[in-house]
This record gives C-alpha cells, structure tokens and sequence, in this order.
C-alpha cells in the first residue's frame, strides 16, 4: 500500500501545519488506529525511506521526522481517501457495460460475486484499493451516510473525480462517505459505532438525524461478524 500526496505546491505546506495542528490532539489515536503497535518496526523503516526522499525539502523535512511522520500519519487517518484504481474494478465496470440480456447479465453478476468472495478471503476489505492518497479538495468534503456525491478513479490511476449522485443546488454542502457499500446499508446503530470508533466522531448527518427514533442495535451483519471474531480468538487460544 502505498502513499500519495499530491506535488508540494507553494500554499501545501502551509496547509499541512494546519492540519497537523488540528489533527494534533487525537494524533495517537490516530496513529494507533492506523497500524497497530506489531508494525512499529515498519512505520520506521518507512520514516526512514521518506526521510531520504524529502530531507533537502526545507518545507517538509519536519514532517518525515519520527515526531512529524507520526502527525502526517494521523493526518492520512483522518483525511485519506483510499484509491480504487485496481485493474479487477476496471474489469468489472467494463462487464456492466456490456450489453447482454437479462439472463446472461445475472449468470455474470453470479461469477463475479464468487470471485470477490473468492479474493476478499485473502486481501480483505481492500480488494479494489491500490493505496491511499491525500487530496487538498478531496479532504475538504465531510461525511455524509447518504453523500451527495461518489468519490471515483475513472482514469485508471491516482486522480480522483467527485461525481453528483443528485442534483446539488449552489450552496448546499458537497458530502462524500466514509463508508463502504455493505456498511451504508447498516443500521444507525452500526454506522455510527463504526465512524465513532475509526474516526472519532458521532455522526450527525442528515440520515442519522431522521433514525434517531430507531432503536440503538446493531445490524445482524455485526452481530455475525462479532461471532466469528469470538470463534477465530477461542480457536487461537486452543492453538
């Protein structure tokens, strides 16, 4: 997984010091988040990488030090947009443009679910993410469970393209979603526990609000996949 941090225009650092000073309270929760402490040794070798490559870069030298690396590690976890430019989501967005009979589309739909069953089983929920970028405008966006907008990778690589889901009138706010497909359809309940916990905030967007009535349980999807995190630690415990 890599990092992408758009070229270092004059006002970008100054952006960053803003950042970093917003982000500064909560950086080791972050941090912690982030990667947990088994990868202690990777985050410093990867310190150590960028450190080399930006060192003679007066601007941003502080922030590959130990002290600054952690900072610009909460930042990307507060403000990182994962980039789905996989050559497998091409591939499968090329297939729905196919113009095939009812049938035939639901005999494709069929074997591509098997294969991001198949694929999820080994890379997770980062099947169509290549990595993670940081985005100037992309980062201004908050959440929303119901975004106005979709964050997509139509060029096959890092640059990302906001798309309108609806129509926008000029001053409503543009939103985009900190949730995957599987968790937007989940209850409030879920949702909320879910940002609370990953990026530290009570979500009080527009759908939250009209499902505050709702009761405070969570979706049988969590409860499954409580279970199976209760059954993976019994079987390493046996182990």
């Amino acid at each position: 997984v890599f990092l992408y941090i758009q070229p270092a225009q004059v006002e970008f650092p100054a952006q960053l010091d803003s950042m970093v000073q917003e982000t500064h309270s909560v950086c080791d929760l972050f941090v912690h988040k982030l990667l947990s402490p088994e990868f202690a040794e990777q985050i410093g070798r990867l310190q150590q990488l960028m450190f080399k490559m930006f060192s003679r870069h007066e601007k941003l030298v502080k922030y590959v030090t130990p002290d600054g690396f952690r900072a610009l590690l909460a930042i990307a976890g507060r403000n990182q947009q994962g980039i789905g430019s996989s050559s497998l989501s091409h591939y499968v967005r090329n297939l729905n443009h196919l113009e095939i009979d009812e049938t035939e589309k639901s005999r494709v739909d069929e074997v591509i679910d098997v294969l991001y069953q198949q694929l999820e089983e080994v890379s997770g929920e980062f099947l169509d993410v290549e990595g993670v970028g940081l985005y100037r405008f992309q980062s201004l966006c908050n959440h929303s469970c119901e975004p106005n907008v979709e964050v997509t990778f139509p060029h096959g690589n890092s640059t990302v393209v906001l798309v309108a889901r609806q129509g926008i009138a000029p001053g409503d706010e543009i939103c985009i979603t900190y949730l995957g497909e599987c968790m937007q359809s989940r209850s409030r309940h879920s949702r909320q526990k879910f940002l609370r916990e990953n990026y530290l905030f009570l979500c009080q967007c527009s759908l939250c609000v009209r499902q505050s009535g709702d009761p405070d349980v969570t979706s049988e999807d969590d409860d499954d996949e409580e279970e199976e995190e209760e059954e993976d630690e019994e079987d390493m415990d046996q182990q």
